[in-house]
């Protein structure tokens, strides 16, 4: 066979494996209904819709809108620099989101190595070797002595799979699906871990306000125990009031302690999500400041777009797809499989003539192979992946049904807390300015100073469950941009594959 006819061959061959055909179904995204609009969290429970531009006015200070949504950096919403640097690190340090990206980099080098099966592998070698024959085995010849001789070769050999039946390809897919899979998965992560450090750093701005508030409270109800001990000696208040008086503020008093363990747990839940030592943080974070408001609109899209955005929906997909491509693997040993060997090279016995033209060595040829007497097993195997396809599917489904159902929920508390927000606004300015006027009526002696304990008492949990309410808005707000995926960038994955 000439170097032409060689040539040629590998041209037939080559032609023939990429028109082959494909085992397998071939994976389509899955078609599933889903709603054109959000279910409306602002509907009250009479029936009675109630637009959400209209409610307003009833205590919602920040309206949802369905216009596009941008929410891949939805934390500046909250202009608060602290939340930002604290995103930041978590982007940067957070050790489960490293081992997510190494999982990534594995995942890629699968995918290369399955590619790879599709062209030929090729060995080189090169050897030298000297050899001489025995003097007592008569293989000296002519009685001169044993014979010696040189032997230089170089070259290459070669064996490619022929992938006619498209076996390796679906592997091929399946493998990069798995890597598409590994991504969606981090950027799951990602929405996780950046809704888990929003979540705690709105929790410990509110226990900071809560001790704020008992720290004010406490100094409130100390100033009126002072009060009372000097009306005690101008006989103008009784004993009673005075043990009352001192018994609210101790009750006070002693949630402080209880407050402060609660703010440096949730200082250490985020420093272990920012992947830093606690105490790198008590200093930062100790100074107290308010729950960071929510913005005035809040974009959230169409229900549509989850698909698109939520990542556990892509990551669910991807592995359908996966799935997809295993059947075909498995089908593809239902057929026979084709090899091409060969070998090029150069051998000689003088140096000087190793690379002559008369030198050149070469040898090709076609080999199959079939299991004919194992085809239970095979099919055994086929079915074991379709049962897995199916899986997948109701999977990918699922996932879309659990995204649908988590933005409704999320969407409805950040509403709904509004408006229970407003109502304890109302109900803290109501009892301080009761506390106000007990007070002056208990110095005019015209009530008793248990009505003044019972108005103080009503002014701290109304202001206590205030803050909590804010917290929650503030909170809930988080939850919302959790459930519609927020916190990654939109991209191909090509450009997520090589992130670092």
């Amino acid at each position: 066979m000439t170097r032409q006819s060689l040539t040629s061959a590998l041209g037939i061959v080559a032609a023939l494996t990429l028109a082959g055909c494909e085992v397998g179904p071939n994976f389509h995204r899955p078609e599933m209904a889903v709603p054109s609009h959000w279910a409306d969290p602002t509907t009250p429970s009479t029936g009675h819709k109630t637009p959400a531009a209209a409610t307003a006015g009833n205590g919602i200070r920040s309206v949802v809108s369905r216009g596009p949504a941008h929410l891949a950096k939805w934390w500046t919403g909250f202009h608060d620099p602290v939340l930002n640097s604290l995103i930041n690190r978590a982007l940067a340090q957070n050790l489960s989101l490293k081992q997510a990206q190494e999982q990534i980099v594995n995942a890629r080098e699968i995918r290369d190595a399955s590619a790879a099966t599709l062209g030929p592998f090729v060995s080189g070698t090169a050897a030298y070797s000297h050899s001489r024959g025995s003097r007592n085995t008569g293989s000296g010849g002519g009685g001169f002595g044993p014979s010696e001789s040189d032997l230089y070769q170089a070259g290459f050999d070669a064996t490619w799979e022929l992938d006619i039946f498209g076996q390796v390809r679906r592997g091929v897919q399946a493998a990069n699906a798995d890597l598409k899979a590994a991504v969606d998965s981090r950027r799951g992560l990602m929405v996780t871990l950046l809704g888990e450090v929003g979540n705690d750093y709105m929790a410990l701005r509110g226990v900071q306000q809560q001790i704020a508030i008992t720290r004010y409270n406490l100094a409130s109800q100390l100033k009126t125990v002072k009060l009372l001990k000097a009306q005690i000696g101008g006989g103008i208040a009784t004993q009673l009031a005075l043990t009352s008086a001192e018994a609210q503020a101790q009750t006070t008093g002693s949630q402080i302690p209880e407050l402060q363990i609660q703010e440096r747990t949730d200082i250490y839940a985020i420093s272990l999500l920012i992947s830093q030592t606690p105490e790198s943080l008590v200093k930062e974070l100790s100074a107290a400041e308010p729950v960071p408001p929510p913005p005035p609109v809040v974009p959230i899209g169409l229900p549509g777009e989850l698909l698109l955005r939520r990542p556990d929906v892509r990551q669910a997909e991807q592995q359908y797809a996966a799935a997809t491509a295993n059947v075909g693997v498995a089908e593809g040993n239902l057929f026979p499989q084709f090899t091409i060997n060969g070998n090029l090279g150069y051998a000689a016995s003088n140096a000087a003539k190793w690379f002559d033209a008369s030198s050149l060595a070469y040898g090709i040829g076609p080999s199959v192979s079939w299991s004919l007497l194992n085809w239970g097993q095979v099919n055994a195997s086929i079915n074991e992946q379709k049962a897995l396809r199916i899986a997948a599917l109701l999977n990918y489904h699922q996932a879309v049904l659990q995204a649908l159902s988590d933005a409704d929920s999320a969407l409805a508390a950040y509403t709904r807390e509004q408006v229970h927000e407003h109502d304890l606004a109302v109900a803290a300015a109501e009892n301080e300015r009761a506390v106000r006027l007990s007070l002056q009526l208990y110095k005019s002696g015209l009530t008793d100073y248990l009505n003044v304990l019972q108005a103080q008492q009503s002014l701290f949990a109304s202001q206590e469950s205030l803050v909590l309410s804010r917290t929650a808005v503030s909170a809930d707000l988080v939850a919302l941009y959790k459930a519609l995926g927020g916190g990654w960038k939109p991209g191909s994955y090509a450009a997520a594959m090589r992130h670092k």
